[in-house]
C-alpha cells in the first residue's frame, strides 16, 4: 500500500539523503531525523545526462555518492528519497512520466539505487516532497487539511486530509496538472500544466511578445531566449507584460483551484514553486478563485505563500525516506 507521512522524529538519531530533481538541476542534501538540513547543493544535468537515461541515471548516483563522501556529520545515513517532477507509482515503484526527462521513466532507478546503496530507498513527486517539508518545518505546521502547489518544471499538488499525505489508490493522486480548463472560455479545453508550468509560461509570453515588443523582455528574447526566473524578475521590476503573464497564470490555476476548495473544504492553499515568483500568483490565485469558488468553503481556506524555498523538496524527500516503514 502506498505510504503515508505524519511529520513525527524518528525514534533514533538518524539522517537521510534527499534528492530532488529539478527542471535543469539536481538538488541534493543530508537531513537529519527533524528536518535540518545538514549540508546542501544544487549541480546542473550534464548535456548528455539530458538526453540519455542512462546518462542521467549514472549522474545521480554519481551525486549520491559524492554526498555519502561528503558527509561530515556524526549521524548515520540510513534512507534515501528521490523527489521527481512528475506521478509515481508507489506500488511498482516507476516512474511513470517526466516530461523534460522522459527517458528516465522507462528504467529502473529504484532498483539500482536500492542495489548501489544497500539502504531504504522512497520515490515520491516533488509536490509531496515539499508538502512534506512545509507540514514539518513550513507554514503548513499543525494544518490538518490543505493542499500544497508546485509550480516549475510540472504542477502538481500534495494533498493533506487529516494530517496525512493522500496518495489515492497507487500513489498518483495529486496530479491537478493533468486536470482540464477552458482557459479563454471559448469551448477548448487543455490541461492545466499546458498553461502554467515554467517552460509554458516562457512560451505563452514569448507568444505574446510577437505582439508588444514594448516589454523589457524583447530584448532577452532578441539575445536569443529568456526564462521564467527571467519573467518573475522583470514583473519585480515593474514589467507590466511580465505582471500580466503572471496574473494570468495565477488566474489559470484558480480555475482548477476553486472547485477542490469547494469539493474539499481545505483550510489552506499553500503556493510553492520559485520563491520570487510567489508574491504575484498569491494574489492573483485568491482573486480568481474568489470569483468561482463557494463563498462558505472560501472563508475557510486562506491562501498563502510558501515558507521554505528550493531545499524543501530535498527535505521532504528525505524525511518521508526516513521515515518509511
Amino acid at each position: 500500500m502506498p505510504q503515508e507521512y505524519t511529520p513525527t522524529a524518528a525514534p533514533e538519531k538518524s539522517a537521510s539523503i534527499g534528492v530532488d530533481l529539478g527542471g535543469s538541476h539536481i538538488r541534493i542534501g543530508t537531513v537529519d531525523h527533524s528536518g535540518r538540513v545538514l549540508n546542501f547543493r544544487r549541480e546542473p544535468y550534464s548535456e548528455v545526462a539530458k538526453e540519455d537515461s542512462w546518462a542521467l541515471a549514472g549522474q545521480i548516483l554519481s551525486t549520491v555518492r559524492n554526498m555519502l563522501d561528503e558527509h561530515g556529520s556524526d549521524l548515520p545515513v540510513k534512507a534515501l528519497g528521490v523527489a521527481f517532477p512528475g506521478p509515481v507509482n508507489q506500488i511498482t515503484n516507476r516512474v511513470l512520466s517526466l516530461s523534460h526527462l522522459p527517458g528516465l521513466a522507462n528504467s529502473d532507478l529504484y532498483e539500482e539505487l536500492s542495489r548501489a546503496f544497500g539502504m531504504p530507498v522512497h520515490f515520491d513527486n516533488n509536490a509531496n516532497a515539499a508538502a512534506c517539508a512545509e507540514m514539518t518545518l513550513g507554514i503548513a505546521r499543525g494544518v490538518d487539511h490543505w493542499l500544497f502547489l508546485h509550480i516549475g518544471a510540472n504542477v502538481s499538488a500534495g494533498l493533506v486530509l487529516g494530517g496525512k499525505l493522500q496518495r489515492g489508490k497507487s500513489g498518483i493522486a495529486g496530479e491537478i496538472g493533468l486536470m482540464r480548463i477552458d482557459p479563454e472560455r471559448v469551448g477548448n479545453s487543455v490541461e492545466l500544466e499546458t498553461m502554467v508550468s515554467a517552460a509554458n509560461i516562457v512560451r505563452r509570453t514569448r507568444d505574446r511578445l510577437n505582439r508588444d515588443k514594448t516589454s523589457s523582455l524583447s530584448r532577452l528574447g532578441a539575445m536569443g531566449g529568456f526564462t521564467y526566473d527571467d519573467i518573475i524578475s522583470a514583473a519585480h521590476g515593474g514589467d507590466d507584460l511580465a505582471r500580466m503573464m503572471m496574473q494570468r497564470t495565477g488566474s489559470f490555476i484558480g480555475l482548477t483551484l476553486s472547485d477542490l476548495i469547494s469539493l474539499l473544504n481545505l483550510e489552506m492553499i499553500v503556493v510553492g514553486g520559485a520563491p520570487a515568483g510567489r508574491a504575484f500568483l498569491v494574489p492573483a490565485i485568491a482573486e480568481s478563485t474568489r470569483l468561482r469558488a463557494s463563498e462558505m468553503a472560501l472563508n475557510d481556506c486562506r491562501i498563502v505563500a510558501a515558507e521554505l524555498g528550493a531545499e524543501a523538496g530535498v527535505i521532504g524527500a528525505a524525511l518521508l525516506a526516513g521515515n518509511k516503514d
